[in-house]
């Protein structure tokens, strides 16, 4: 699976690691990474447990990611989703994974409570820029259109009893804006079926926030839209999407990888977006989706998600 949407990384302050012959009774800090996604998984935690159990609780966690990747990449032809994508289109239900109807299950609110400015069927979208920045040419005007009588939220049907049903031929799903974060939320419920509640979940930026460290009201955090402020947090989740990172450059206008789904085209505004929601899944699907909105159009929504914090700038290129 690629490196969703282009997040860039937050930076995380930690310790020095602490792993030593202490006492198991006495907190341990340990730290592990995996490469996934196309990016890299970091998982922080404190335990009173030894360096091997650490490590196998890392592994599970890690195990879990993997099996995500494989179910949900719209890049490997042999995913669910990918299967989903080549054999639905016939309006008739398809069953699915539990792991898949739940993330199409949310996916389906946050669409809903955006506008469509976050979609999952934009697939057909996503594939047609991944080809023009490949060429460094724009998409022709036609094909994009032909695209996006494919892509509409409400074609896709999240049925009850694990069921989907894909209302138009040709449409493909991306769940690009929202994977990592969810598979940093599962790294850290994982955790916690092992009773490691202080932990923190990394997934290239979209990060998963357990209780806070030993001795300390929380983790430390900066985010690239707060340069200088560090903040304090746990038990939640956070996401920084920014649009101008990778784009393609045509006729003196300069288009995002992040394709506006409602339009067919690649945002040319510039924006940058930290979200701070309950969790990874959620902060990751509205960085997405404030990122196609810009400021205008997020504070035209009027059912905003409860207790997030957003922060936004916002330039013309």
């Amino acid at each position: 699976m690629h490196r969703f949407l282009g997040f860039i990384g937050l930076i995380v302050f930690f310790q020095a690691p602490c792993i030593t012959a202490q006492p198991v009774s006495h907190w341990q800090r340990y730290e592990f990474t995996h490469p996934q996604m196309g990016t890299i998984f970091r998982l922080v935690f404190f335990a009173r447990t030894d360096s091997s159990t650490a490590a196998a609780w890392a592994k599970s966690a890690f195990n879990a990611v993997d099996s995500l990747n494989a179910s949900m990449s719209d890049y490997l032809p042999d995913s669910e989703l990918s299967q989903l994508s080549t054999h639905g289109g016939t309006g008739k239900p398809v069953v699915i994974s539990h792991d898949l109807w739940d993330i199409l299950k949310r996916s389906e609110k946050f669409s809903r409570m955006s506008g469509g400015a976050f979609d999952v069927t934009v697939g057909p979208l996503t594939r047609l820029w991944r080809r023009a920045r490949n060429l460094k040419e724009l998409p022709d005007t036609a094909l994009v259109q032909q695209a996006k009588i494919r892509v509409d939220y409400r074609l896709l049907i999240v049925d009850p009893n694990f069921k989907v049903r894909l209302n138009m031929p040709g449409m493909r799903l991306d769940l690009g804006g929202i994977a990592q974060g969810y598979a940093a939320d599962r790294c850290l419920n994982i955790l916690r079926d092992y009773g490691v509640t202080r932990a923190m979940a990394d997934a290239g930026g979209d990060i998963a926030l357990g209780d806070p460290p030993p001795g300390k009201k929380g983790w430390e955090i900066e985010t690239p839209a707060t340069p200088g402020k560090v903040m304090i947090l746990s038990r939640c989740g956070i996401t920084t999407s920014g649009a101008s990172y990778r784009y393609l450059e045509a006729g003196g206008k300069r288009y995002s990888h992040i394709v506006d789904p409602r339009t067919g085209w690649g945002l040319t505004h510039r924006v940058l977006v930290t979200v701070r929601a309950r969790d990874a899944t959620t902060a990751d699907a509205w960085a997405t989706a404030i990122s196609v909105l810009g400021k205008t159009g997020w504070e035209k929504i009027r059912c905003k998600p409860r207790k997030m914090q957003v922060w936004l700038t916002e330039e013309k290129w």
